[in-house]
């Protein structure tokens, strides 16, 4: 389940930012919202890393906070027949130009992890 470590390094990472505005005289009461890029071949289950986030941030300031994520789509070259678009990812990692078939394609992206932002809340 490397769901759990993604959430650890999630928690980590929000958690060092609190203690920076801590650090600059800012009372932080909590952090309502952590939206997440994470690209289809990294195979992560959101459900699971949901559920690890929910677990590991439940004594923090992090507890209340909502997990959102947008899915990264890969996209691919064919060096076979020229096409350009999205691949589509399925459960047998299988790169196959969706035109001709070929199996001669480039792969960019798709294996982002990103926090992309959060919603920290303050006391006024």
């Amino acid at each position: 389940m490397h769901e759990l470590s993604y959430a650890t390094s999630i928690l980590n990472s929000i958690l060092e930012v609190l203690k920076e505005q801590e650090s600059l005289g800012k009372k932080v009461t909590g952090v309502s919202e952590i939206n997440l890029e994470i690209g289809d071949l990294t195979l992560i289950s959101f459900e699971q890393l949901k559920f690890a986030f929910e677990v590991i941030a439940e004594n923090t300031l992090c507890k209340n906070a909502v997990l959102n994520t947008e899915m990264i789509k890969p996209k691919i070259s064919c060096l076979n027949c020229g096409f350009l678009g999205i691949l589509e990812v399925t459960d047998e990692l299988e790169a196959k130009c969706p035109k001709c078939g070929s199996m001669n394609v480039r792969i960019k992206g798709g294996k982002e992890f990103n926090i992309k932002n959060a919603i920290i809340e303050f006391d006024d």
